[in-house]
């Protein structure tokens, strides 16, 4: 589709990325983390004892996948 106005590639990379972020779901479980970060289950066990955050959503905890990936951020050696 064409618009009669340039737009960079950097742009559009940038819209896609933030339009990304608000299609997915915001809190998922820990398989589904998991399976999102290409990661064990054990290895989200492990991340939560060391302080990754989550929410306790009934008996599950649920994971803020924004909070964990700033966690990662942070925590990455």
């Amino acid at each position: 589709m064409s618009f009669g106005v340039p737009i960079s590639d950097e742009l559009l990379d940038a819209f896609a990325e933030k339009l990304a972020e608000h299609l997915r779901p915001r809190l998922l479980s820990k398989p589904a983390l998991a399976n999102l970060l290409g990661v064990e289950p054990r290895t989200i066990k492990t991340w939560r004892a060391k302080g990754c955050p989550g929410h306790r959503v009934g008996k599950e905890v649920m994971y803020d996948v924004r909070e964990v990936e700033r966690w990662i951020e942070r925590h990455a050696a």
